[in-house]
């Protein structure tokens, strides 16, 4: 069962059915099903407490990613800041939509093990996004 969820997230933000039919692929090209993947769009104040809360940071985060995945079957809870969104966007010349969309991948290739601490990972992830927002917009443009 494939249970993904978009919570809080701007009415027309991305197409929610094109993207999840993504997520559903790129989890299973990794050999991963997807059992349960919520994202929560939230307030800065909200992610910054979750933030201080159970990473005791004390700083702006733009995504937290809770993965309780087990034996190749992803169980997550995600926390995206619409405002670090929005600032991300307009700092990468870029649109919301799109930010929102490499956002909700990132979370994604986290649960399937990619991390980005290094600079090398840091490039691995930023590939992998890349290749999902290119995915994301062929999808779109199709369906024009």
């Amino acid at each position: 069962m494939q249970n993904i969820k978009f919570i809080g997230a701007p009415r027309r933000l991305f197409n929610k059915e094109m993207v999840s039919s993504m997520l559903v692929h790129f989890a299973t090209q990794e050999g991963f099903k997807i059992d349960a993947l919520e994202y929560n769009f939230v307030d800065l104040e909200k992610m910054y407490s979750l933030n201080k809360e159970y990473l005791n940071h004390t700083t702006d985060t733009d995504i937290i990613t809770f993965d309780y995945s087990a034996n190749n079957l992803i169980a997550a809870e995600v926390y995206i800041s619409r405002k670090m969104m929005e600032i991300n966007a307009e700092t990468n010349s870029q649109t919301i939509d799109k930010e929102a969309v490499r956002l909700v991948s990132h979370a994604l290739f986290h649960c399937l093990g990619y991390k980005d601490i290094s600079a090398k990972e840091k490039k691995i992830m930023r590939n992998k996004e890349e290749e999902f927002l290119f995915a994301v917009s062929r999808e779109t443009r199709q369906d024009v």
